[in-house]
């Protein structure tokens, strides 16, 4: 029954961009022998996501919280952040989106290799996560962090430019996919949950994670990426020219060997877990183990879909658009894909599913994801803005973190929590295959490449606090209402 749900649910949130892009494919930007791939990939996404959503409901999320409230209750601060530290080291090399990212920027010539970048990106955000649990464990206001941390952000970025900033946010925004936000908002709501604030304390921790990776790729961009930047346009145009087509079979294989990986690690440390720290009884054991391998399946097949489909349709009909389309017809077009897109993201669908159980249904699962579409519709849009018009991504960058860290003054500390979250969630697998494909389907070089997983990652972070106020603002209305009817 709980497969039959979440196929159900998946299939409405896929369906409309498979919609939107069928209907462009056979209007303004036709897509000829592409729609095959577009049905049997739209068939794929929705049935990898349906199992892999079933699976993190009965494995990754139960191991993610049984870990917080173990290691909470031993009150052991160090023990704590250690395993924080493993945890986001290990689904950080559990996501596949970090290899995709890693070997593009290595490929591009930026003077980095990918297994350095790997190792950046993993140890920035497991250093983050440390932070982040940190401050769940001392009652420490995550306002105050992000504050603090962003902060550093704009002042490093000045000095190392803004082709090591596109990738410092992209590297952000491909850490906090499908397989380790369950475990992160697990992990804190399972920590918060032994404290006297509640089970919504635990929000914020994968805004903080998330931020990790920018800290880390910036600082090493300053020792190891100086100079380079006109190479890597040259690579783009000679991929752009020499790029084929992926045979279904070929992505289930490649998908698969990636996969296999991943879970390595997070497998390894699950096991640990068990053996000294979880120690979940057998039948439960039998069930999370059943959802590991759910999650693993349906990821693969989940991604092989939108490899073997939606990448080579979102590059097509960014290519026709950004080329043979004014700038006006192409940006509603990204409007439209970027509103669909965030609603089949796996990670989206599990943060506000826990949105709703930690808030017993204060705050609603179609509210979050409403304001969360508007809000990577916009960052789409802008992308597309910056193609064409030839905006430095710096602009981008200052003014929506600048608003964002202006807004959190007004916002409700539970919604600025959240807000940084849905940063993280939203730019996730579909994002990373559609949405980069179709913008990077209309660049030219790499530098107006890089940069779009970043903005759909910011973009959220000013919608939800813009619906926090709104909150605040009808709660104070109602509590006025209320003192004038018993006065």
């Amino acid at each position: 029954m709980e497969l039959v749900r979440k196929f159900k649910e998946t299939f409405i949130s896929v369906m409309p961009i498979a919609l939107t892009s069928l209907v462009i494919g056979l209007t303004i930007a036709p897509l000829g022998g592409l729609l095959p791939r577009l049905i049997i990939g739209s068939a794929l996404v929705i049935s990898g996501l349906s199992i892999f959503l079933a699976g993190t409901d009965i494995g990754l999320v139960p191991i993610g919280e049984k870990l917080g409230e173990r290691v909470s209750r031993k009150r052991s601060l160090p023990l704590l952040l250690v395993f924080g530290a493993a945890v986001g080291f290990c689904v950080t090399f559990a996501e596949p989106d970090v290899n995709v990212l890693c070997s593009q920027v290595a490929a591009m010539g930026f003077g980095i290799d990918s297994g350095t970048l790997k190792l950046l990106i993993a140890s920035g955000l497991a250093a983050l996560l440390s932070l982040g649990l940190f401050c769940i464990f001392r009652k420490i206001r995550m306002k105050i962090a992000f504050l603090i941390l962003y902060a550093i952000v704009l002042v490093i970025i000045p000095f190392v430019g803004e082709t090591a900033s596109c990738i410092s946010f992209d590297a952000s925004g491909s850490t906090t996919g499908p397989l380790a936000i369950p475990f992160i908002i697990a992990l804190g709501l399972g920590i918060s949950k032994t404290s006297k604030k509640g089970d919504v304390s635990g929000f914020g921790l994968t805004g903080i994670a998330s931020i990790g990776p920018v800290m880390a790729v910036l600082l090493g961009a300053l020792l190891l990426m100086r100079g380079a930047g006109s190479q890597g346009a040259a690579a783009v145009s000679a991929s752009h020219a020499s790029e084929s087509l992926v045979s279904l079979s070929a992505a289930f294989s490649d998908q698969f060997f990636g996969t296999v990986k991943g879970f390595a690690p997070l497998v390894a440390l699950i096991a640990m877990l068990q053996l000294f720290l979880v120690r979940f009884p057998r039948i439960k054991l039998k069930n999370v183990s059943l959802g590991i391998l759910y999650s693993f399946v349906g990821i693969v097949v989940f991604l092989a879909g939108a490899e073997y489909g939606f990448m080579p349709v979102g590059r097509s009909i960014g290519y026709q658009l950004f080329n043979f389309q004014p700038w006006y017809v192409t940006s509603f077009v990204a409007f439209l894909i970027g509103l669909f897109t965030v609603a089949s993201e796996p990670a989206v669908w599990v943060l506000t599913d826990q949105v709703e159980e930690a808030t017993s249904g204060r705050i609603r699962r179609r509210t979050v994801l409403i304001f969360l579409c508007f809000g990577v519709s916009m960052s789409v849009f802008l992308a597309a803005i910056r193609v064409y018009f030839a905006i430095s991504y710096l602009y981008f960058v200052y003014a929506g973190i600048g608003l964002s860290l202006v807004l959190s003054a007004f916002c409700p500390p539970l919604f600025t929590s959240l807000a940084f979250d849905s940063g993280g969630v939203a730019s996730g697998p579909m994002s990373a295959s559609f949405i980069l494909s179709f913008i990077s389907g209309g660049t030219k070089t790499g530098d107006s490449g890089f940069g779009v997983i970043g903005l759909i990652a910011i973009a959220p972070i000013i919608s939800i606090q813009i619906l926090g106020i709104m909150y605040r603002i009808r709660e104070g209305r109602t509590l006025r209402q209320t003192a004038c009817a018993g006065g």
